[in-house]
């Protein structure tokens, strides 16, 4: 438990290093509006690129470390045209708007996902969510400037004035440059959150700001939920009566937070100091491991470009394939409130729609043209398709009275069968019972086979073509059991049989 709350500090702290990357005025440079700024920002045209480079350990990488490394090495994110018209309107190569449109390289089809519902998610559609754009950046804006006004600026921050270019344009800059490490990074959070512990007044307005927006998305599940909140409800009223009270859930969040605060600080730095004992912990959080930044700011105070570099010093051991974690981002931005004009992505040929739950690989790789790099990258490189599943067995599992508690395989007249249901599904294959008929009729997510079984029957059919299954289908505690052999046949995998371990495992490339 001790182990977890240090990581989870350490964590926080990590995280900390975005938060404290908003800084005081420097240089005569209000940095709080700078920042602010951009969300004034109604249409603009962007690019931007990000990419992760792993720093292998100096010695006991293997062939398949070093392989896993080069191919994230060589995988980056390059944006060359994000536009934005209005505040609903954008691109990326597409347009934003109800649906999200994206034309990939490789995909046969543009890739449109639905931005006014998620699947699984009926009860928080944006129809119901009703949090306008307006009161959405007012509170950006409150909570932004509330963070950005007790974040201390950290040891290393200047101000020079440059001339850069801005999308081939040369423009006279004024560049901001920090750097924090990791070795300072304590020092500043502590600076942090002692400022805000010194600050009810401006918590209880950024606390209100947040309210403001989201108490009315929330309130249905509040209302439905009637969960216990121990003090609140003792102190205040009922959860539901206080949540509607806004000066009483603002008072009440606003008092626990500096409660909160007002215990942990006396304890700040012991545990601190414990933290950094750990020899772990002291690498990650040490001089090593840097966030530096760049932003490139015009006369009116907007933010045209900027350069983001952050190096995680990775604590080595036995088996860690990696020393440092090194992300790199860049961005420029120009026509800034000018008049910008959406890319629009050819949807006349059809589109893909996918789930954003529980999307196969197979459902992938369909849309994706088999010649293309991206088919290769995640086919051969990434194995999306691979599949292994084991399953235990015994001689006589029939006699055996917990069999069913697990998946398993069973021996039934010298030959083993496997739970099919349970198969298919590790395989994303589509499943249909029908009861009247007592059928099971699965289709292959990779190759689209459709395959028909009948519960006592040793008939099946693999794409309308008949064949005899060495044992009928048997039906054990609701559950389907076929020969295993049959499995290999009708989804195209390789299965084996290990007497001495007594395991079955099905493998599909």
């Amino acid at each position: 438990m001790k182990k977890r709350f240090k990581w989870g500090l350490a964590l926080g702290l990590a995280i900390m290093l975005i938060v404290l990357a908003g800084c005081q005025a420097v240089g005569g440079l209000d940095v709080n509006k700078a920042v602010l700024s951009t969300l004034d920002v109604k249409s603009s045209e962007a690019k931007s690129s990000l990419s992760l480079e792993l720093v292998p350990a100096d010695s006991g990488l293997t062939a398949e470390d070093k392989q896993m490394i080069d191919l994230i090495n060589s995988i980056s994110l390059t944006i060359d045209s994000a536009r934005t018209q209005d505040p609903n309107t954008g691109s990326i190569e597409g347009a934003v708007k109800v649906n999200l449109a994206l034309s990939l390289e490789g995909m046969t089809q543009p890739v449109v996902i639905p931005l006014n519902g998620m699947e699984g998610m009926e009860g928080l559609t944006m129809t119901g969510l009703q949090m306008s754009n307006e009161s959405a950046l007012k509170m950006v804006k409150d909570v932004g400037g509330f963070l950005i006004k007790h974040a201390p600026n950290p040891s290393s921050i200047a101000l020079s004035s440059v001339t850069d270019k801005v999308n081939g344009e040369s423009l006279s800059l004024q560049k901001l440059h920090i750097d924090i490490r990791g070795d300072e990074l304590a020092g500043l959070v502590k600076g942090f959150l002692t400022s805000v512990s010194q600050d009810k007044e401006g918590l209880k307005e950024m606390i209100a700001a947040v309210y403001d927006v989201y108490y009315p998305i929330f309130e249905p599940t509040f209302s439905q939920s009637g969960e216990d909140m121990g003090d609140m409800a003792a102190a205040f009223g009922t959860p539901e009566s206080v949540l509607k009270d806004k000066d009483a859930a603002v008072t009440y969040f606003t008092d626990e937070a500096l409660k909160a605060l007002n215990e942990f600080l006396p304890q700040y730095d012991d545990t601190v100091k414990e933290l950094t004992a750990d020899p772990d912990l002291s690498v990650l959080l040490g001089k090593d491991t840097v966030l530096s930044l760049d932003f490139f700011l015009d006369s009116k105070l907007q933010i045209r470009k900027q350069n983001m570099d952050l190096t995680i010093q990775i604590p080595q051991g036995e088996g860690v394939p990696v020393k440092q974690v090194k992300v790199h981002s860049q961005s420029e931005t120009w026509n800034v409130n000018q008049p910008v004009t959406v890319n629009k992505v050819d949807t006349s040929k059809g589109v893909w729609e996918p789930s954003l739950i529980g999307v196969t690989p197979g459902e992938v790789i369909r849309h994706l043209d088999a010649k293309s790099d991206l088919y290769r990258l995640l086919t051969e490189d990434a194995k999306i398709t691979q599949k292994q599943i084991s399953l235990t067995t015994r001689q006589n599992a029939e006699d055996d009275e917990d069999y069913w508690y697990y998946p398993e395989a069973i021996i039934v007249n010298n030959t083993t069968m496997v739970p099919i249901k349970y198969v298919a599904d590790q395989l994303d294959a589509q499943l249909k019972w029908n009861g009247a008929t007592k059928q099971l009729t699965m289709v292959d997510d990779l190759k689209g086979t459709q395959i028909v079984i009948k519960e006592g029957s040793k008939q099946a059919t693999i794409d309308g073509k008949a064949v005899t299954l060495t044992q009928p289908v048997i039906n054990r505690d609701s559950t389907l059991y076929v020969p295993l052999r049959f499995v290999a046949d009708a989804f195209v995998t390789k299965v084996n049989w290990d007497k001495s371990e007594q395991l079955v495992t099905i493998e599909r490339e």
